[in-house]
């Protein structure tokens, strides 16, 4: 397997990275795993104007040939972007997306945490994943359809650790 990597820091508050591989590789086929050639790829980018403030988004992309013919077995593309800001020492907030190209499918993450006092933290959040779903006359299912949220979720924890 060959990879190849770069990185650079263009700014104090803006960085870049790449990387690139390919090699063979075995498809783990349940009734006939075979032989085939996997080309990867990652760009990532940080933006981090100021302390309080950080952006990253990345692409990343996988390709899996079969070896016998060349044909195309499968391409996923995954895009990531992680937004943070530190409102001030004691509110924090992280927002999080993901979309799957190979599940047509989009992951969401929210979260905030307020710190009251030294080792007294409470955090909530929110997450969901949309995708594309169609009705069957009975319910949603998976498919070829719309984008949907289908699942979701809320999330609060307080924490205390008391310190001697």
């Amino acid at each position: 397997h060959t990879r190849l990597q770069a990185e650079a820091q263009a700014t104090r508050w803006l960085n870049f990275s790449a990387q690139a591989g390919f090699g063979n590789s075995i498809f783990y086929d349940e009734a006939n795993p075979y032989l085939g050639r996997r080309h990867t790829g990652t760009l990532e980018m940080t933006l981090q104007p100021t302390a309080r403030f950080n952006q990253k988004l990345s692409f990343n992309r996988v390709t899996f040939d079969r070896r016998s013919d060349a044909s195309r077995v499968f391409t996923v593309n995954v895009l990531n972007t992680q937004t943070t800001f530190q409102l001030n020492r004691h509110i924090f907030f992280r927002g999080i997306a993901q979309y799957d190209s190979s599940r047509s499918r989009i992951l969401t993450d929210l979260l905030a945490s307020w710190e009251l006092l030294p080792g007294t933290v409470a955090y909530g959040g929110y997450g969901s994943l949309i995708e594309k779903r169609e009705w069957d006359g009975q319910a949603w299912t998976p498919g070829a359809g719309d984008y949907r949220t289908s699942q979701r979720g809320l999330f609060f924890k307080a924490a205390y650790v008391h310190r001697f």
